[in-house]
């Protein structure tokens, strides 16, 4: 409130220090490269403070994570308007892939590896859940608010995440 009735600063920078290293490292993981992430995370807090100054906001991390969501979805979409406009210029993709080092840059830690396994076996509801419970931090409450999910629901959706995510590793049986 104190945002958006007075302009108060110093109440978003203990929003900043509160939330910022969790939306850094979403964005960490859904971003190309450190260079993408900080552009991303600038724009995400203008964002957040445009919202906040004029908005009432009920839950402050669920309203964090669908304006980050959007960033996100906003690189990709003008990453891929960049492609097609170089395609039209009768570009090969080998052109597109020289000119672009990160199109084959491979994942370095883990948590890349982990999410590159996740996709097509957890839905995006899962997978959300799964990264904001246990790469976040977030206490099942917040992500229960977040997806518009009971608490004990949200629980069970990501204890059988999990579970699958487990099912990935296990040596198959003969």
């Amino acid at each position: 409130m104190r945002i958006r009735v007075f302009k108060d600063e110093s109440a978003f920078a203990r929003l900043y220090e509160e939330y910022g290293s969790r939306l850094q490292r979403f964005l960490y993981v859904k971003l190309p490269s450190q260079e993408d992430v900080d552009e991303a995370f600038s724009t995400l807090w203008l964002r957040i403070w445009e919202y906040a100054t004029t908005t009432p906001i009920e839950h402050f991390s669920g309203l964090a994570h669908t304006i980050a969501k959007g960033v996100v979805a906003q690189f990709y979409y003008a990453k891929e308007r960049k492609k097609e406009d170089r395609v039209s210029a009768n570009e090969t993709m080998e052109e597109i892939a020289a000119t672009d080092p990160t199109a084959s840059v491979h994942a370095k830690i883990d948590i890349k590896f982990l999410l590159k396994s996740m996709k097509g076996k957890l839905s995006e509801e899962e997978q959300e859940a799964v990264i904001l419970r246990h790469l976040e931090g977030y206490p099942i409450g917040e992500i229960a608010a977040y997806l518009g999910k009971s608490k004990n629901a949200t629980s069970v959706l990501i204890t059988r995440s999990i579970k699958k995510i487990g099912n990935l590793f296990d040596p198959p049986t003969m």
